[in-house]
């Protein structure tokens, strides 16, 4: 008998794919118009983009914590060039393959959720709208708060993935709504922060490599590992 009421989706790499990204094409969308008063703008705002990625160490951790520098020294934290990012940034990331068909099954067994180290969850909610996956999910859960079923934000809700922090939160609130831990899922892509560190707190976890099947090991510690959403029909 499946024991499970809850599943926890991750969103960077997992629920969104930014493989087919182009980071030159997006900042020449973003920037076309200055091009022709400034020549050369694009390529100076594509090597301050490229330092920020080495910074930050990869393209999901300079968008999950770095979008305050990307505002302002990309942006100049300029309103029209901070929309016209988001709305190019739309264009460009993707859901990641099967996952709109393994959402529609598990939503008819199963409470949603997404669970991400995103600091800004207005960026999940923009992605999740475009690509019409908001009605999959009840709360979304992020280091700046939990965003709830009816679109307000509860800061009262703290933690982060990083330090394990964002689940103990988690597992309160869900025993709270009746749910167990052992009755919780966490599916996501990185081994320490999705997979360990929900595993520390009781979470049943799910591994997606899909994104990364070629260059990552499947986790020794998850429960399940996973190459495509519709593995997730077969094993819930």
């Amino acid at each position: 008998m499946n024991r499970f009421k809850w599943f926890g989706l991750d969103y960077g790499q997992c629920l969104m794919d930014s493989r087919f990204r182009r980071v030159e094409y997006w900042l020449a969308a973003v920037f076309i118009d200055d091009e022709d008063e400034k020549r050369g703008v694009i390529d100076e705002k594509l090597e301050v983009y490229n330092q920020l990625l080495k910074k930050y160490g990869n393209f999901r951790k300079l968008h999950e914590h770095g979008r305050h520098e990307i505002h302002s020294l990309i942006l100049e934290n300029n309103r029209v060039l901070i929309r016209r990012f988001y709305e190019v940034e739309q264009k460009l990331l993707k859901p990641a393959e099967g996952v709109i068909d393994a959402l529609t099954y598990l939503k008819k067994k199963y409470s949603l959720g997404v669970i991400s180290d995103m600091a800004d969850s207005q960026v999940i909610i923009r992605f999740l709208n475009h690509h019409g996956l908001r009605q999959f999910f009840t709360n979304i859960y992020t280091p700046s708060g939990v965003v709830r079923e009816h679109g307000g934000l509860d800061e009262g809700f703290k933690g982060t993935k990083e330090d394990g922090s964002i689940y103990a939160s988690l597992k309160k609130e869900l025993e709270i709504m009746g749910i167990q831990v052992n009755e919780a899922v966490i599916i996501g892509d990185d081994p320490i922060k999705d997979i360990a560190n929900a595993k520390m707190h009781g979470f049943t976890t799910v591994h997606y490599v899909g994104n990364n099947s070629s260059t990552q090991k499947p986790s020794s510690e998850a429960d399940y590992v996973i190459t495509h959403f519709s593995e997730l029909k077969e094993k819930f």
